[in-house]
């Protein structure tokens, strides 16, 4: 038992690293999105500066990615200051641990930065402080059509009938499959696509073909049984049954749906299609060709096209029940409020430059918030990302607007894994997760 609760103790802490959606490129040990690329505190550059007029309007940006992600930023941050004699940017890359907490302390005592990325599961916590600047007279004077952007992630900044944050992308949970065991085992259509019956008892059934196919040492499927994954993909079963997370302000978690769902998850641990007790190298277990199947998010792209030798799919997070969805967040750009209106404008003109030039930002894996970035020819040149872009656009399904997400999901997470451990039932692990989710909503 002291084993176990020290598991957890570990879930949790990778949790709290992981929700950030998304890591860097080389994310094979899961890395969180915040640290500087040094692994230090914080980054900062002045990009591509053009700093000769003393009338160019200086901008503080702030971001928590580590990896590749934070180099594809500060690419980003070089090529918009060298397009334009106007604004300067100077990139701040931050530690994901530190990031919110110090980016919501800044805004409390009105020293927060010029423009800052957030994510939408994190909007709820940072516009108490009365601190975002509403943006829809900004994007008027700034040029920005909010039409341009995909309707999903538009609505997913609406608070109060105003845009709170411009969308920069969206990460989700997807599916990628290794060609050749599928292949081996029949279990492809002529296109590539898998061959299977629907619903949940087909793709069980082609995961006890590829068990009954693979050699002894490959597993049909691999996900985080013990950490954020579990979680993820648990949601996104839930959702596909037009089950809520929240409903009313209340969590809903031990419901028929949350039941369903990881009956599911265990059936395919109990059957052996699934690894039990599986962290951070679920990522190399399927790089290595050591599963074939498995689900994680779109942020795992880069790191899977790295490996010559994987001859992967990278698909939508498969529709199992009644309807596509899939867990995900999205990245926003927040402008800060301050006195100098002339920074604000500036703010949203960048903002909105980021999301038309999001291609940049789709070599990390994200898919960026404009379809029609999604439509031109460099993006549909880029290997896998194609494949899901669209769907995942159009599935994603938001966690509930509240400060509180991120304990509630701790405390859902925590009791998912004591089942996948087999510690708990289904039924037990359920009750006791929206007994203690109950808790945390009521201080």
């Amino acid at each position: 038992m002291k084993k176990a609760m020290s598991l957890v103790v570990l879930v949790l802490m990778v949790f709290a690293l992981a929700m950030s959606g998304c890591s860097g490129g080389n994310n094979s040990a899961q890395k969180n999105e915040g640290a500087s690329k040094d692994g230090g505190g914080t980054t900062s550059s002045t990009a591509g500066s053009n700093t000769g007029s003393k009338d160019v309007i200086k901008l503080n940006y702030w971001v928590p990615f580590s990896g590749s992600d934070g180099e594809y930023m500060e690419s980003m941050v070089k090529k918009f200051n060298e397009s334009q004699k106007e604004i300067q940017v100077e990139f701040m890359n931050n530690n994901w641990e530190n990031y919110y907490p110090k980016l919501l302390s800044s805004l409390a005592s009105n020293s927060a930065p010029d423009v800052a990325v957030s994510h939408v599961s994190h909007l709820a916590e940072l516009i108490p402080t009365g601190m975002l600047e509403p943006l829809d007279d900004l994007a008027k004077q700034a040029g920005l059509d909010w039409s341009t952007y995909g309707k999903n992630q538009e609505t997913s900044v609406i608070r109060d009938g105003q845009h709170i944050a411009v969308p920069l992308d969206t990460h989700a949970l997807i599916m990628f499959y290794n060609k050749k065991y599928l292949g081996d085992a029949g279990l492809l259509n002529a296109d590539g696509t898998i061959k299977m019956e629907p619903g949940a008892e087909g793709f069980t059934k082609m995961l006890e073909t590829l068990k009954q196919k693979l050699p002894s040492d490959v597993s049909p499927m691999v996900i985080g049984t013990n950490n954020v994954f579990t979680y993820w993909t648990w949601y996104a079963l839930v959702q596909q049954q037009g089950g809520t997370y929240m409903k009313d302000g209340k969590p809903t978690i031990d419901t028929p749906e949350g039941k369903t769902a990881m009956n599911l998850l265990k059936s395919w641990i109990d059957k052996g299609l699934m690894l039990p007790d599986i962290g951070d190298n679920s990522y190399d277990m399927f790089k290595t060709s050591k599963a074939a199947v498995t689900f994680t998010g779109v942020w795992a792209t880069g790191n899977f096209e790295s490996e010559k030798s994987l001859d992967a799919v990278a698909a939508p997070f498969p529709q199992i029940y009644s309807q596509p969805a899939t867990w995900g967040d999205s990245h926003t750009i927040i402008v800060p409020k301050q006195d100098n209106k002339d920074k604000e404008l500036a703010a949203v003109k960048f903002a909105n430059w980021l999301a038309d030039n999001g291609v940049m930002w789709a070599k990390a894996g994200h898919v960026p918030s404009k379809p029609a970035v999604l439509e031109s020819a460099e993006f549909k040149a880029m290997p896998y990302r194609s494949g899901y872009a669209t769907k995942v656009m159009a599935d994603v399904k938001y966690m509930p607007d509240t400060p509180k997400l991120s304990a509630v999901n701790d405390t859902v997470l925590e009791s998912l894994v004591e089942i996948n451990y087999g510690h708990k039932s289904v039924d037990e692990g359920l009750a006791d997760a929206q007994k203690n989710a109950e808790k945390v909503m009521s201080r």
